[in-house]
């Protein structure tokens, strides 16, 4: 009886320090012009539910197009993320069918500082975007000038829409970070 009490005790702890160590302050990053980091703090953390997220995004942002959730894209696209290792504990991706870089992906990852490196790497994606449609769709680049990538403790997310500014308060509010 007693080693099943200690056994419930030490798993109490492991759950709580897990959640402790992915419940920090929230920092948001975007580029809507100001360029400077945000950061609020919070009383309680929440945990947040990745797919119902990233719908809400992709029905709440302006796109030009409608997005369709496709967490193939994350998978099988050659942007990388996936060969960041094992940091995600949940993602999901909302792209559209045409030439446009609008998306919308949200992601939670194990750790803090694995979403401060996949912030890094969003960052770097951007810039990937960039001199990817420069090329072919140099109408499409100005949607990417302001990006919005937005981390709260281990949930990471980033939207390029048709109005990125917009996007970024509706991603304050959906992480309460308003």
């Amino acid at each position: 009886m007693m080693k099943l009490k200690l056994t419930a005790a030490a798993l109490l702890l492991s759950l709580t320090l897990t959640a402790v160590s992915c419940g920090g302050d929230p920092a948001v990053t975007d580029s809507t012009g100001t360029g400077a980091s945000d950061t609020a703090a919070v009383t309680e953390t929440q945990p947040i539910d990745v797919p119902t997220l990233a719908q809400t995004l992709a029905a709440s942002c302006a796109f030009s197009e409608e997005l369709m959730a496709n967490n193939a894209y994350l998978e099988n696209h050659l942007y990388g993320f996936m060969t960041m290792g094992d940091i995600f504990n949940a993602y999901a991706a909302y792209v559209p069918a045409g030439i446009t870089p609008e998306e919308v992906l949200v992601f939670e990852t194990k750790t803090e500082a694995d979403a401060q490196a996949l912030q890094e790497k969003l960052t770097s994606y951007v810039d990937y975007q960039i001199a990817q449609y420069s090329d072919y769709a140099a109408g499409q680049v100005p949607k990417l000038d302001k990006p919005v990538i937005a981390v709260k403790g281990c949930t990471v997310v980033y939207v390029i829409s048709e109005d990125n500014a917009a996007a970024a308060e509706v991603v304050r509010g959906q992480l309460g970070l308003d």
